[in-house]
């Protein structure tokens, strides 16, 4: 905080009149009377007390005074300075004609019908099993598998790693059990029905079409009018820091992004993207950083996971509450449509080599949620800070990748009209389903951990992503690439897996509160 020009006028001339008043200067043969150097020891006194007034004053007004609430809360938390760095056009290229992202082109799009198939939620005899092979799926995965066989068997391996995982998991269990505690306390809010199907426990998950159930709960006959889009943008994301987001940005909805194939409330089939769906809200929240840097047996998706459910529910209700359309979109499970570009472009940060999103705050360790709705808002442009660029000289995450599903091409390639890299989802999944863990929500991100991006903040770290992001000629990318290299230890990638192919490596030492032989009376065999 500055103090202004009148301000600093006003108090230059009161320490004048002070000074004249208390002084009564007169000299003497040894130069100054007692009395100025009664005045002057007066004199610092008040000064003393005027600046730990001053000082008081501003600490008070510090976010890090708010305790419990701090920083983050109030959006001080989203402190890197983006202006700089906005740009009409975010960072990835639009190459060609483009199409929206269809359900099958998913893994989590062709996985779950599967699995409905072979365990009903309604624990029904199951319609379906692996011998029927690919002729006896229903359309549309019996097509898509036909014309991708590869992905066919490559989901075939992760049922058998899943099986094999729990199988193994009595030998793991005692070790990690506070993780494993820890991930499933963060869990509550879905309600597992059967493997990977879960029921949402809050907020509500879509039950009819989104011009009828995204309009639920509205009382008002007409929308609170906004002063101005700058106001509607401003309080909302005001509201959504309070509600627990680490970062914020708005953006129109490009349809693009939209999934083809399947709507959250209706189900199958191809749709129209809405007419209310202009905006998206993103917020982003990080993992607990020390249980995720201590990879992959440690950590938990569910732990932001949970935390971004109760943003989105609230800011759902709050929309309701002034008359507007919301509609929440959260992994793991409940989003129609692709995070990632919804958030580049709202200006949060770029796209990362393996696919998620790196922010200049939190790296990889960035989750994301958005709400859409029809407010009026001011947008937020993208930015670029030169991620794309460091991406592909980087490869640290590809190369450390266990499953090998990461891209260690140089320049990314093109899919549905658009410039980017691509993972090879099957290959990511069958490791999840091998590692060390209780499934699902506890398993590998070893590419969020290694990134050189996902780093705890201090001056260091803050110094050397501004003046990189400054930096045309890429030298200073270099020579920080250079010493993460040199000085940082990455385990071999597939020290990761379990024995015998692997040792349960981890990147990072855990946290004594994840360790379950600091607390329990237990034997350690491990």
């Amino acid at each position: 905080m500055k103090i202004r020009p009148s301000y600093s006028i006003r108090i230059g001339a009161l320490l004048f009149i002070l000074i004249l008043f208390f002084s009564d200067v007169t000299f003497a043969d040894d130069g100054v009377s007692r009395s100025l150097l009664k005045a002057g020891g007066m004199l610092g006194a008040l000064l003393g007390l005027i600046g730990i007034s001053i000082a008081g004053y501003l600490a008070g007004k510090s976010f890090d005074s708010y305790t419990g609430w701090e920083r983050f809360m109030h959006g001080a938390s989203m402190f890197f300075n983006r202006e700089p760095f906005r740009k009409d056009m975010p960072t990835y290229e639009k190459v060609g004609k483009t199409r929206r992202i269809h359900i099958m082109d998913t893994l989590d799009g062709r996985m779950g019908p599967l699995m409905q198939l072979m365990m009903p939620s309604d624990q029904s005899a199951p319609k379906w099993a692996p011998p029927m092979g690919i002729e006896g799926l229903p359309e549309p995965l019996k097509g898509f598998f036909q014309e991708n066989k590869e992905s066919f068997n490559g989901i075939l391996r992760i049922f058998e790693s899943i099986m094999k995982q729990r199988a193994d998991w009595p030998k793991y269990a005692t070790q990690f059990a506070i993780a494993d505690a820890f991930s499933k306390a963060n869990a509550s809010m879905f309600e597992e029905v059967a493997i990977m199907q879960f029921k949402i426990a809050y907020p509500d998950d879509p039950n009819g079409p989104p011009e009828a159930w995204d309009f639920r709960g509205i009382k008002r006959e007409k929308p609170l009018p906004f002063k101005s889009p700058e106001h509607a943008s401003k309080l909302i994301k005001k509201m959504t820091y309070l509600f627990g987001a680490t970062l914020v940005g708005i953006t129109k909805l490009n349809p693009d992004w939209v999934y083809q194939g399947y709507l959250r409330g209706v189900g199958p089939g191809d749709f129209e993207v809405p007419a209310h769906w202009e905006y998206a809200i993103v917020f982003v929240t990080p993992h607990e950083w020390d249980g995720l840097l201590a990879g992959p047996v440690y950590g938990t998706s569910f732990d932001a996971y949970s935390r971004q459910r109760a943003i989105g529910g609230r800011l759902e209700y709050f929309l309701h509450e002034l008359g507007y359309p919301a509609r929440t979109n959260l992994p793991p499970f409940s989003y129609d449509l692709v995070m990632p570009p919804v958030a580049i472009d709202a200006g949060l940060g770029e796209q990362a080599r393996n696919c998620v999103l790196i922010t200049p705050e939190l790296g990889n360790n960035s989750r994301l949620g958005c709400v859409l709705t029809n407010v009026p808002m001011a947008v937020d442009k993208p930015i670029d800070i030169g991620i794309s660029q460091f991406c592909r000289k980087c490869k640290i995450c590809a190369d450390k990748c266990p499953s090998g599903a990461i891209s260690q091409a140089d320049e990314p390639g093109v899919y549905r009209g658009y410039k980017r890299w691509n993972t090879k989802s099957e290959l990511c999944l069958n490791v999840w389903s091998s590692l060390a863990t209780s499934y699902p929500g506890r398993a590998c991100r070893i590419c969020l951990t290694v990134c050189p991006y996902t780093r705890k903040n201090n001056w260091l770290h803050n110094l050397a992503k501004n003046i990189e992001a400054r930096d045309p000629s890429g030298i200073v990318s270099r020579m920080l690439l250079l010493q993460q290299k040199a000085f940082f230890n990455y385990p071999e990638a597939r020290d990761f897996m379990p024995p015998p192919e692997g040792k349960n490596a981890i990147y990072h030492e855990p946290p004594a509160w994840l360790k379950t032989e600091e607390w329990f009376d237990v034997k350690k065999t491990w």
